[in-house]
């Protein structure tokens, strides 16, 4: 130990004096520094809250963290070297300190006197017992606190410097900061934006200058998707070569495209808020008609083929569940050969068919099914009916015929499988119309009564206004599926820059919720499918700004509007996925008490800005361990740029000042100057005619309403 702290008497600033699994008490020598300690190697403010001492043992020393400074009345203590043995003991002031044990300093390998450097490891090995010394770190060893054990400097993200440890700069490792997700928290006008947009500048700074150094070009391979409700990242990534969307493009902007054909059946589902009962099988029914192009449901080819599919497919799903062995009064497989026979009879005699020999097949199915049943068939002595258990020889019979009249009017396997999840693009405008025609053909009774509401808002959503525009419903593709992806993923080693931001400002209240579950959900599955064709994953990095109001606790009950719910459990399964598949979530909040509660879970890292409100702060100290809770009382008193960095990406938690991100780097969200207008030092034109012609559709927003937009 002696190489390790070295000068041991001369920084001895104590003694301890009680342990516990999460606290040492500390009791300081009378002539330990009152205010600046000038035995560490530099003047070093001591004692401070959020400062660090070590307790040497044999396993290192035990790195602790200030977290409270009293004094208390004791015995007057016996001076070392004098002789004070005659005094009387009354009360004398002493002064105390309380550590939280959060890890241990080691000594590299290999180095020696005072070119020794150090590193710190996760957890406490030996703690200390009552009378070990406790020292002032070095400058060194401060910085290795700060620091963390990766010494990796190409690799590392500098983001401020800690000024409770004589500013030593705080560097992370981007696979542990991105990696197992960032939450960063903090009232409004804390600097929780400019800490977001920093990270991802200085992250893609670092990489640059990595990647130059390495002479491998000075283009990083990264990729950075921030979905950005408020529209104040637009400006913040200028010379980054950032893809910029929204939905009335300024400048370089492009326009905003989340197609309706990118919907899941979920989400169309939550949107329209399709009943499961009746409304929502026929609007999955009708999406994959469209998508799989198997024609409009009215047209007898296409109801000769949803008959089909039905059947082939309700008579094996009988079969596999046991339904056919079972013998009594049946209204299982016994009806659906009924049913079968009846439908297939009326095909045959259908005067929109015109081929006699399709004619003869349906009659063939209707004939079969009919044998088939009343091979099972017996009498009750009062004239009911019951049926003895079908063999399955007799259904795969039934079966068959059913394969052969599917291959004779087209009916493939792919078609029969298509999912109404698939990304396949379809006509949306047609979506309405089939969905009638499916609700009026179901099952021999007209349902149209119970799809107009459904239908009403599928209408609604291509109305026209921005809202179409987002959803572009073309009667062809004007984005294919690639296409979309490479401009909101990245293309091939990120040739068309490292950075997306969706702009989501004028998206309607009404869809935000689905266009932003869309977006996540298409980036998650998108990395899902890179690992499965390449057998590696595609780092890439999802914000979320405004988290709380796309992961609120509230969407996660069962009455939450249901586009609520589905966006907020897309986001739920990124964060306990995501990882796997090289997919990191960064979300930036002012409410964390209003989070879902298994998103803020999967958050290995905090990033904690000045937080007021007491409900946040409960919830912040509970998702820290117990040890650490005392360190988040100074939450409500950080000034802006002052931050806690704590969790996996730090060795320790670190209270550290973020680095200054230039005025013209900022994200647009000052502190509105009201003074300044109020005294005409800010002068503020008002023409609410160009705000209101482009609030209304009547032309496209300029000029002076383009400063507007982005308060929208």
């Amino acid at each position: 130990m002696t190489s390790l702290i070295e000068a041991l008497g001369d920084r001895a600033i104590g003694a301890v004096e009680e342990v516990s699994a999460n606290a040492i008490s500390v009791l300081l020598d009378p002539d330990a520094p009152q205010a600046t300690a000038l035995n560490a190697g530099s003047p070093a403010g001591f004692p401070r809250i959020n400062g660090y001492l070590l307790v040497p043992n044999e396993g290192g020393a035990t790195v602790g963290l200030v977290t409270r400074v009293q004094i208390v009345r004791l015995p007057y203590p016996k001076r070392r070297g004098m002789q004070d043995f005659g005094l009387v003991d009354l009360p004398f002031p002493a002064r105390v300190l309380s550590l939280t044990p959060l890890g241990t300093l080691l000594a590299r390998a290999g180095g020696s006197g005072r070119d020794l450097s150090f590193r710190v490891r996760r957890g406490v090995d030996v703690f200390p017992s009552v009378g070990d010394p406790v020292v002032l770190p070095t400058e060194a060893q401060l910085r290795a606190i700060v620091e963390g054990e990766d010494d990796g400097q190409a690799r590392r993200i500098l983001l401020g410097t800690c000024p409770t440890a004589a500013s030593a700069p705080v560097h992370v490792d981007p696979d542990k900061l991105f990696g197992r997700h960032l939450a960063v928290l903090g009232n409004t006008g804390a600097g929780k934006s400019c800490s977001v947009a920093g990270l991802i500048r200085w992250s893609l700074d670092a990489a640059r200058r990595a990647r130059t150094e390495a002479e491998r070009g000075d283009k990083p391979n990264a990729r950075f998707i921030v979905l950005d409700p408020n529209g104040e990242y637009a400006k913040a990534f200028a010379g980054l070569n950032a893809r910029l969307f929204q939905v009335s493009p300024q400048g370089d902007g492009k326009a905003l495209k989340v197609p309706a054909w990118l919907w899941n059946g979920e989400e169309w589902a939550a949107f329209t808020g399709a009943a499961p009962g009746v409304q929502r099988p026929i609007l999955f029914d009708a999406i994959r008609r469209l998508r799989s192009g198997a024609g409009t449901p009215d047209t007898f080819q296409s109801r000769a083929r949803g008959r089909i599919r039905r059947y082939r497919t309700g008579l094996r799903l009988k079969v596999q569940g046991g339904d056919h062995l079972q013998a009594g009064r049946r209204e299982g497989v016994a009806q659906l050969l009924l049913n079968c026979t009846q439908d297939f009879e009326d095909l045959a005699g259908d005067a929109e068919c015109s081929d006699e020999g399709l004619r003869d097949q349906f009659r063939s199915v209707a004939k079969k099914c009919r044998e088939v049943e009343e091979a099972a068939r017996g009498k009750t002595r009062d004239g009911g009916h019951w049926h003895n258990d079908f063999a399955e020889t007799n259904l795969e019979t039934v079966q068959a015929a059913l394969g052969e009249v599917a291959s004779a009017v087209g009916l493939s396997e792919d078609e029969s499988g298509l999912s109404e999840d698939a990304p396949r693009f379809f006509p949306a405008r047609e979506l309405p119309g089939f969905v009638d025609a499916l609700a009026a053909d179901a099952t021999g009774r007209d349902l149209a009564q119970f799809v107009d509401s459904l239908n009403l808002r599928i209408r609604g959503l291509f109305a026209g206004g921005p809202l179409a525009s987002v959803l572009d419903p073309g009667d062809s593709p004007s984005v294919t599926l690639d296409e979309w992806l490479t401009d909101h993923v990245g293309a091939d080693e990120a040739a068309n820059g490292a950075l997306a931001i969706v702009d989501l400002s004028l998206v309607p209240s009404e869809v935000i919720h689905i266009v932003v579950s869309v977006l996540a959900r298409m980036v998650f599955e998108a990395v899902q499918r890179y690992r499965r064709t390449h057998a590696s994953v595609l780092p890439t990095v999802l914000v979320l700004e405004e988290a709380h109001t796309f992961v609120h606790r509230d969407l996660t009950a069962d009455g939450a509007p249901p586009a609520g719910r589905v966006c907020c459990r897309t986001f739920e399964r990124i964060a306990r996925e995501g990882r796997k598949f090289g997919l990191g979530l960064v979300l930036a909040s002012q409410r964390p008490s209003e989070m879902s509660a298994t998103v803020l879970s999967q958050c290995n890292t905090f990033l904690l800005h000045r937080i007021v409100n007491d409900r946040d702060q409960d919830l912040v100290r509970r998702l820290v361990p117990d040890a650490l809770g005392d360190l988040l009382r100074e939450l409500p008193s950080l000034p802006s740029r002052r931050a806690i960095l704590l969790g996996w990406a730090a060795p320790a938690p670190v209270l550290m000042e973020i680095r200054e991100v230039p005025e013209a780097q900022r994200p647009h969200s000052p502190d509105p100057d009201f003074w300044d207008v109020w005294t005409g030092k800010s002068p503020r034109g008002i023409d609410w005619k160009v705000i209101a012609d482009a609030w209304t559709g009547t032309k496209e927003l300029g000029g002076l309403a383009e400063q507007g937009a982005e308060l929208w």
